[in-house]
């Protein structure tokens, strides 16, 4: 049998070797890695690769009077004589009620100029709701686009999930004024 000085030598030797595999494990593993970078660095650089076509520099920007002269020939090319070119008339901009306690779904308000949102027996769309202010809420035509402006309500006026105090309605946009939510449509 070993003794107690014997099994401490064998220890002590079975310490030594498994650090000097350790050690050698690890410096094995860095040379493989190594040689993927370094292999890899080398197929970056292989004759077959293309390489992307160089893009010009940006033309020079327009003066006031270039760009004046381009936009009206854009719009003599776009329309007839006479003729300007309006948008709106192949739209047909519309509130649809998602969701409401008050309205019932799908209900459709056709947007025809400024368009009054509030609890007053006066707006254009009265909505009888806790939430929502005597007048809340208009929408308004600007230009070819409509937007929402809250008129200092109590509760807010969101556009999809953030609250707004102006912000243009894109198209299937979520309008909520109190606890009604309506979607944008054109």
């Amino acid at each position: 049998m070993l003794d107690n000085l014997d099994l401490d030598v064998v220890l002590f030797v079975l310490k030594i070797v498994f650090l000097v595999l350790l050690y050698l494990f690890v410096f094995l593993v860095v040379r493989r890695a190594a040689a993927s970078v370094l292999a890899g660095a080398g197929a970056r650089q292989a004759p077959d690769v293309v390489l992307p076509e160089p893009v010009p520099p940006p033309p020079p920007p327009a003066t006031p009077s270039e760009r004046r002269e381009r936009r009206d020939q854009r719009k003599d090319a776009r329309t007839s004589p006479g003729e300007t070119l309006d948008l709106l008339t192949h739209v047909n901009p519309r509130l649809v009620v998602v969701a409401s306690p008050v309205v019932a779904p799908e209900t459709t308000f056709d947007l025809e100029g400024w368009m009054m949102i509030g609890r007053a027996p006066t707006s254009d769309i009265v909505l009888d709701d806790p939430f929502v202010s005597q007048t809340h809420a208009r929408v308004v035509p600007r230009g070819q686009m409509y937007v929402v402006e809250d008129l200092g309500s109590t509760n807010g006026t969101y556009v999809n999930g953030k609250e707004v105090v102006e912000a243009q309605l894109l198209l299937d946009a979520e309008l909520r004024v109190g606890e009604t939510v309506f979607r944008y449509e054109e």
